[in-house]
């Protein structure tokens, strides 16, 4: 696909920057400062042409020196690049190509100089040169995919086949009859919600559990019933009598790398709860959107709660959100094509599948999804080591470090999370208390801290969370 060089007058421009000159620093510093927020905020986009110095210059007022140091301080940190006789184009720093966490998080100040920081947010950015690449090959694709029908939500596409190819290569045979595409997991529960759940129907699920889990099962009208986890895991035959007494029409389990604590179900547990379902007349869902994010030293698939041959009981809901890209609505769900069917045959069901862009883009993606894995698995585990050895200090919370996942699930011991996220608040640092993870609202002694922050911002906001407790403790 070719590139489009979009040129950006020196007339448009001030309106672009707005009051610019406010500020502290020289003119070229606060000119290079307004220029850097616009590209940011997308006023200005990637590879947009700016105007020539001079002529800048002449529009804003100023001395052309003082333009040409703000373009070479913008090119000092690789905001623009300048080639000769094509003039200065507008880029991303590389710094920012493979951001971890999402640039909303901390806008790139890692909470220098008192800037905000959000860790309510437990999701990765883009990988951006391979979504980007994704993104012009599908664009390619694109018009040879409009002449066709659009495709229902029962049509199998290249990103099934792609999507199957994963599941084959883990152990678990999949053909383009077992899986359904939807726009994201939360889609893929909202449709299993519709055909399995109905008003005061109960659903089991792990305490804590994912907050958008609880957001759907709650909107179909369920009743929820918790199965505590403990620090360290799974009870099976709790879950086994919780079953045996609730009887529920939907059981959802995140057994890999459980979202918010991060814990792995252990193979004589899965072993154990594969037995166990057997007895149950229920549909047991297994969230796997964070099966990709192993961190452990030889990361390895984990073995799946595997359903018998025919058995329309297991359900595996899977997405692109927590391994590559949220922003990415693709999700899917794998089960016996049966079910797969009756879900597709749901009017709820085209409403709830991936666009056609998204589908082709999602394909394209999936060709670089190893070594995005390989290089976020490893930042991912750096920063949760630094995050642990920070609060390992602390004597008034204590943790499992995660084995996987995004967070890690900190206990408070001496206070609920209430008021210590207020706390937290005031000195720029947002947190999500526990009791958002509990189906019945308990939970108020736990926080969820994700760690895909870069290390400064990791130790600027335990700097905050020791500040927020310190004055809690002080009655403030």
């Amino acid at each position: 696909m070719d590139r489009v060089v979009r040129r950006v007058p020196a007339s448009r421009l001030p309106q672009m920057l707005g009051d610019w000159r406010a500020g502290e620093g020289s003119l070229a510093r606060r000119l290079a400062d307004a220029l850097e927020k616009a590209v940011y905020d997308g006023r200005l986009p990637l590879d947009a042409q700016l105007p020539a110095e001079r002529l800048l210059a002449d529009e804003l007022g100023l001395a052309r020196g003082t333009v040409a140091a703000s373009y070479q301080i913008l090119r000092a940190e690789r905001l623009i690049v300048t080639r000769t006789g094509s003039g200065s184009t507008v880029a991303l720093p590389p710094r920012l190509h493979d951001r971890l966490a999402p640039w909303a998080s901390d806008r790139g100040e890692a909470g220098r100089n008192g800037a905000p920081l959000d860790l309510t947010v437990a999701e990765p950015a883009a990988p951006y040169d391979e979504l980007l690449q994704a993104v012009r090959e599908a664009a390619d694709a694109l018009p040879a995919a409009l002449l066709e029908d659009a495709p229902g939500a029962g049509r199998t596409s290249a990103l099934h086949t792609a999507v199957a190819g994963l599941h084959n290569a883990q152990g678990l045979t999949t053909d383009d009859g077992h899986l359904l595409l939807t726009s994201g997991a939360d889609a893929a529960l909202s449709l299993l919600s519709a055909a399995y759940l109905r008003p005061n129907s109960r659903v089991v699920l792990d305490s804590p559990t994912y907050p958008g889990a609880l957001a759907v099962f709650r909107g179909a009208g369920a009743r929820l019933v918790s199965q505590p986890l403990a620090p360290t895991g799974w009870d099976i035959p709790a879950l086994d009598r919780t079953l045996t007494t609730a009887r529920p029409s939907l059981t959802y389990l995140v057994a890999d790398f459980h979202n918010p604590t991060g814990l792995l179900m252990g193979e004589e547990d899965r072993t154990d709860l594969t037995r166990r379902l057997r007895s149950h007349d229920t549909l047991v869902v297994f969230d796997e959107t964070m099966r990709d994010l192993d961190l452990r030293e030889d990361p390895t698939p984990p073995p799946r709660v595997v359903a018998r041959a025919g058995d329309r009981h297991v359900v595996y809901v899977g997405s692109l959100s927590k391994s590559l890209w949220p922003g990415l609505r693709v999700g899917w769900i794998r089960a016996h094509p049966d079910v797969v069917r009756r879900l597709a045959a749901l009017p709820l069901a085209a409403a709830l599948a991936p666009s056609p862009l998204d589908r082709l883009v999602a394909t394209r993606l999936l060709e670089h999804r190893q070594p995005v894995l390989d290089r976020r698995r490893a930042q991912l585990a750096r920063r949760r080591d630094h995050l642990a050895a920070r609060l390992s200090a602390l004597s008034w919370c204590r943790f499992e470090v995660p084995q996987g996942g995004l967070s890690l699930w900190l206990e408070l011991l001496d206070t609920g999370s209430r008021r210590l996220v207020d706390l937290a608040a005031t000195r720029g640092l947002a947190l999500t208390p526990g009791f958002r993870f509990s189906p019945d609202g308990a939970l108020d002694r736990y926080l969820r801290l994700p760690f895909t922050l870069p290390p400064e911002a990791i130790d600027t906001a335990v700097d905050r969370l020791t500040e927020a407790h310190a004055a809690l403790k002080d009655g403030h």
